[in-house]
């Protein structure tokens, strides 16, 4: 576990300006990975009901992955799904299918750790219509930022658990449902609150609803998208041994300016970290990136990757 490092009060666009960003803190989300079993028909889930788009691939025939525990040749096609803000905006749902070693199916709930991902629509009669005859759906309301906000749970291609959230758009926003959360399930708020403040996310204030102890965590640089916790103490951790490649939402991507002084900023407060590594995409504009692989106190993955400020915008905060 990463003890806290002092927690940067949120602030306003304009207010960001004045001092000098830390260059170790996360200040965007980029993507949240998730592994399919057969990336053709989880793709056209997104597409359909939300509208999103593949802006960018990745084949990869003979990559290195032993930084994430898969050996050192691997195969996979990925996909990066983005709204219709564009992938400077927004970040991106990755859709990764395994193909050596395949991607393990799930066997079924995995406790603590990432356990749904979250879009936000003007209106759920939009897209009620896209989800008719899905005996998965249902209507049940959802904690997102503060608030128990009308929303329709249902799940994709692969099982993973989607919550559809209606929250008023924010000035500007396009149509089509908007990336708007990841829900992660922790046995210790309290625990894990502070494990997230030392990599750069902030508690968003909200109003308090029954139910149990939970906390909407977002990147002050980055307000449209927030990180759903919820205390679950009951709750065994991830199965032992699951692997990078088992089906499901499996890690979460952040930016940061300088890898190296991220890893040397945590490395003052916590010991055994790993090392930075580059992970190649050798068919992608950059080549690939420099990151640094993290493990949350219930074993979720975090990884940061080096990507500077002014690669990213982040339009308003919806309400």
């Amino acid at each position: 576990m990463v003890p806290a490092r002092k927690q940067r009060p949120m602030s306003s666009p304009a207010e960001q300006a004045g001092p000098e960003p830390a260059p170790e803190q996360a200040h965007a989300v980029l993507h949240c990975n998730l592994n399919t079993v057969d990336l053709a028909t989880s793709e056209p889930f997104y597409t359909t009901v939300f509208g999103l788009q593949p802006r960018m691939r990745s084949v990869s025939t003979d990559s290195d992955a032993t930084p994430m525990g898969l050996g050192e040749s691997t195969a996979s096609d990925t996909c990066f799904l983005y709204d219709r803000r564009g992938p400077r905006a927004a970040p991106a749902l990755e859709l990764v299918e395994w193909r050596r070693p395949v991607t393990v199916p799930s066997a079924g709930p995995t406790g603590t750790g990432f356990a749904a991902v979250g879009y936000r629509v003007p209106s759920l009669a939009a897209v009620s219509g896209r989800l008719a005859g899905r005996s998965e759906t249902a209507a049940e309301p959802a904690r997102v930022r503060g608030r128990l906000r009308p929303a329709l749970r249902t799940t994709d291609a692969d099982g993973v658990p989607v919550e559809i959230v209606e929250i008023p758009p924010a000035p500007g926003d396009p149509d089509g449902g908007l990336f708007s959360h990841e829900r992660l399930h922790c046995r210790d708020l309290g625990r894990t609150v502070e494990w997230y403040a030392a990599i750069g996310f902030a508690l968003r204030p909200g109003e308090v609803v029954d139910g149990p102890p939970s906390a909407s965590l977002v990147l002050p640089e980055d307000p449209t998208f927030s990180l759903e916790c919820d205390e679950h103490p009951a709750l065994s951790g991830p199965p032992a041994g699951r692997a990078a490649n088992t089906q499901g939402v499996y890690r979460i991507a952040l930016a940061v300016d300088d890898v190296r002084a991220a890893h040397a900023a945590l490395s003052e407060v916590a010991a055994g970290l790993p090392e930075p590594v580059f992970i190649p995409m050798p068919d992608t504009p950059t080549g690939g990136f420099t990151v640094l692989f993290l493990a949350d106190p219930d074993g979720a993955v975090v990884e940061l990757v080096e990507r500077p400020r002014a690669s990213v915008r982040r339009p308003g905060e919806p309400r």
